[in-house]
């Protein structure tokens, strides 16, 4: 007998590749440029903010390029927030290019390129060897390309698997309570304050003999132990059903901080995302967590106790979670909050836009949208960290795509002809006072 054994692989799940680099399963943000300056994607199990800019523009196409990435894979989808509408917010997600829209496009963009070098230099010549931190430049397997001017069709979000949260089920729950309080005759009392023994009857289930009918034959009696150990287990059941739900409740000021976190962790105890099947991945996205929205007296305390435990459940299944946050609220809220929140993440990326600001109308800055900044890049099952070639960044939000590539400043630009005249007259009373002295 022969001792080979045919090597049997597990197919990776839908969307995902194991990097070359780190050995680890990663999957792609939806934008490919991101997908460069992070190291090929996002690795499973990890968890990447993005601070928002003042106008929250930008942070929100990042946020759709992740869902619709999700969408494309066939992946599960968990939108949460309480700024937007989440239903709103999945119907105006990108058209997916193909394969040949795609190549249409970049034959285009470097006939452009092509012809302004034609003309002359674009940027400066120490950087014009310098590749591009984009998309165009990056050769990955996963990710897919879309066209920010285009929604996708109505049919492929029809049957994607998204799950939905804007705490509107819970004001609702309590408003079908209260009408349902009112509607109950006075005589009767809810269900609350009825007593376990005038409680009404759970259908499908026997019930036992009350307290008033006196007990007559011995099969009244096996029936009342029959009925009790019924409700026992019954019991049981919802206790442990309630059991995390009620420790949350102690845990948390503020309900909606549980009611998210009990939709996500219900949703990646499913046997699909555990941990080593292989199945299906599970991408949790939540936009303008932290904003005023969800202001109270123990803000900062519950973010922080939040942003823990979403951290342990996204580490123990197929799952990675994208956050957009208004840091620049939080931080006049209070400043103490952005490290603890940056320690609690895997990846703090933030967008700082020129709109509004002196920089929009600058020359050097024109070609750009704004700058991008890494707090923190961390190393999940590896030793070494994936850094860019360089940490000077900028993003452009263009017509049909969002792209981030390495900044450059432009030519030097000669702004009056009285300045080299200027120079040269220094320079000539300078050489003038100078040559009279002896060394």
């Amino acid at each position: 007998m022969t001792s080979f054994r045919k090597r049997t692989v597990q197919k990776p799940i839908r969307g995902t590749r194991t990097s070359p680099h780190t050995a680890q399963v990663i999957t792609s943000s939806g934008n490919p440029s991101l997908d460069v300056v992070i190291g090929g994607g996002l690795p499973m199990g990890s968890i990447c903010l993005i601070e928002e800019d003042r106008f929250m523009t930008h942070a929100k196409v990042l946020a759709k390029y992740f869902l619709a990435e999700g969408v494309i894979s066939k992946q599960e989808i968990f939108l949460g927030s309480l700024d937007d509408i989440p239903a709103e917010m999945l119907r105006r997600l990108p058209k997916p290019l193909t394969e040949l829209e795609t190549e249409v496009e970049q034959r285009q963009e470097q006939a452009q390129e092509a012809g302004g070098a034609e003309n002359g230099l674009r940027i400066a010549w120490r950087y014009n060897d310098l590749p591009l931190v984009n998309t165009e430049h990056a050769t990955a397997k996963i990710g897919h390309h879309f066209n920010l001017m285009e929604q996708m069709d109505s049919m492929m979000l029809y049957y994607a698997n998204t799950t939905m949260w804007d705490d509107s089920q819970k004001e609702q729950d309590i408003v079908i309570a209260e009408e349902f309080s009112k509607s109950s005759s006075p005589t009767t009392p809810s269900l609350e304050q009825q007593p376990a023994e005038d409680a009404p009857p759970i259908p499908g289930e026997e019930t036992a003999p009350q307290e008033k009918v006196p007990p007559q034959e011995e099969n009244s009696a096996n029936n009342n132990n029959n009925n009790n150990n019924n409700n026992n287990s019954s019991s049981v059941t919802s206790s442990t059903k309630t059991g995390s739900q009620e420790s949350q409740s102690q845990i948390f000021h503020n309900p909606r901080y549980r009611g998210l976190l009990n939709d996500i962790q219900q949703l990646l105890r499913d046997e699909s995302f555990v941990a080593g099947t292989k199945k299906n991945l599970c991408r949790v996205c939540l936009t303008s967590l932290g904003s005023p929205l969800w202001y109270d007296d123990h803000f900062g305390e519950d973010l922080i106790k939040f942003l823990t435990l979403l951290m342990a459940s996204v580490r123990n299944c197929n799952s990675v979670c994208l956050i957009t946050m208004p840091m620049h609220l939080i931080a006049k809220y209070d400043a103490s909050l952005v490290p603890k929140i940056r320690q609690l993440v895997d990846y703090a990326i933030e967008l700082e836009s020129f709109a509004g600001s002196e920089r929009e109308t600058h020359p050097a800055f024109k070609e750009y949208s704004g700058l991008l900044h890494l707090h923190k890049m961390s190393a999940l099952n590896t030793l070494a960290v994936h850094m860019p070639d360089t940490t000077d960044l900028a993003f452009k939000l263009r017509r049909k795509k969002f792209v981030i590539e390495k900044f450059h400043l432009p030519p030097e630009l000669q702004e009056s002809s009285a300045k080299p005249d200027n120079c040269n007259s220094g320079l000539l009373s300078n050489s003038d006072a100078t040559a009279s002295l002896d060394f």
